[in-house]
């Protein structure tokens, strides 16, 4: 059964879910010429499990007709409660390749959990490096434009393409660096080899850079995608501190975000991690829409990042475990610190968290409706 939280659903009766979206469609933009605060959800594969208390995770992903049946039957409810749907009725069997896969980074699968891609090192002794060393050679050598897109990907496009169903603009965004290194790589390994093998931890840092260039260029290319901009999902900032952060993450962004993202095209970072320490830096690489871990304060944002648009910071366990008047005292607070400007969207710090059911959706909804307008 769907969670539907009937203390929630009762202090909301009056909450009319429609006229809330028609008005947010009129608060997206970074001013206070608009009556609110505009308010964001991401439900995704990990809340659908739990909203669902789906009974088995590898059908899910191995499954496509019941993937796309489950997804049905979610956004009825979803539709109903918070007037959005918001999940893909039509999934795609397969997908391109993706940059971590160059580096013989591949997804395992396990029943109850979401796909995890899996490190290639066994260990961080001299024979890893070495092993390691000869996986540079091979993504080095690698003509990403033959190996982007892999076959079984090619064939479903094309059936959906004589199909006349809609197809994704591809290469608009992927995880930052400091997540793709800690996934190729076990993260213990990736900085015991920062200190003891530096050279071939700076080639990968190079190669990684290029690479994401070559490859996402392919993806545009292949998907006719023409709009500048780039997203970056990096949860694993925060095991960087300044310096290894600005030596090993920083290059390889400047130049993806230099090629994907120039001149004033939109450039946004999300992370779950406690990454306040690197704001700085990621001001400096032209970020100016963000989604930072719950325990990176609105107004530190604001401070280190003036004319950043915040795209939520709310704790997601708070929205899930907390009572209505600790939600209503953390979004007020955050619209304090933020919202002056109109640079703030109310949303979780992170996707929308497993547990949360549609009764504390429609609550922070009118939350915002009522505390956060100009």
């Amino acid at each position: 059964m769907p969670i539907i939280e009937q203390e929630f659903m009762e202090l909301t009766k009056d909450l009319d879910v429609a006229a809330f979206w028609e008005e947010n469609a009129q608060c997206q933009r970074f001013t206070t010429d608009k009556p609110r605060c505009a308010l964001s959800f991401s439900p995704d594969d990990h809340w659908i499990f739990e909203f669902e208390d789906v009974p088995s995770t590898l059908r899910y992903y191995h499954d496509t007709a019941y993937r796309n049946a489950l997804h049905k039957e979610v956004n009825v409810v979803l539709q109903e409660h918070v007037g959005r749907a918001f999940f893909n009725e039509d999934t795609w069997e397969t997908e391109p390749h993706r940059i971590e896969n160059l580096f013989d980074c591949v997804f395992t699968y396990y029943e109850g959990g979401t796909p995890w891609l899996t490190a290639v090192n066994a260990g961080d002794g001299p024979e890893d490096a070495a092993a390691f060393a000869r996986i540079l050679d091979k993504a080095e050598a690698t003509d990403v434009r033959a190996w982007a897109i892999p076959e079984p990907y090619l064939a479903e496009w094309e059936a959906r393409k004589a199909a006349e169903k809609p197809l994704p603009k591809l290469g608009a965004g992927s995880r930052g660096p400091a997540t793709i290194m800690t996934s190729v790589l076990k993260p213990e390994t990736v900085f015991y080899w920062i200190y003891d093998y530096p050279d071939m931890m700076r080639r990968f840092r190079d190669t990684l850079a290029e690479k994401m260039v070559e490859f996402n260029t392919v993806l545009r290319e292949f998907s006719g995608n023409d709009e500048p901009g780039w997203w970056i999902t990096d949860d694993n900032s925060a095991l960087f501190n300044k310096k290894l952060y600005r030596e090993y993450c920083f290059p390889v962004l400047k130049r993806v975000l230099e090629a994907m993202a120039p001149g004033d095209a939109r450039r946004y970072q999300h992370s779950d991690s406690a990454m306040g320490h690197l704001l700085e830096m990621q001001y400096e690489l032209g970020i100016r829409a963000v989604n930072y871990g719950p325990n990176v304060d609105a107004a530190l944002i604001r401070e280190k990042m003036p004319d950043a648009y915040i795209c939520g910071q709310l704790p997601p366990m708070l929205l899930r475990n907390g009572s209505p008047e600790e939600i209503r005292r953390h979004v007020i607070s955050d619209f304090q610190k933020a919202g002056a400007t109109g640079g703030l969207e109310i949303a979780t710090a992170g996707s929308t968290p497993a547990g949360v059911g549609v009764g504390r959706m429609r609550w922070l909804m009118k939350v915002v409706q009522e505390e956060c307008r100009y």
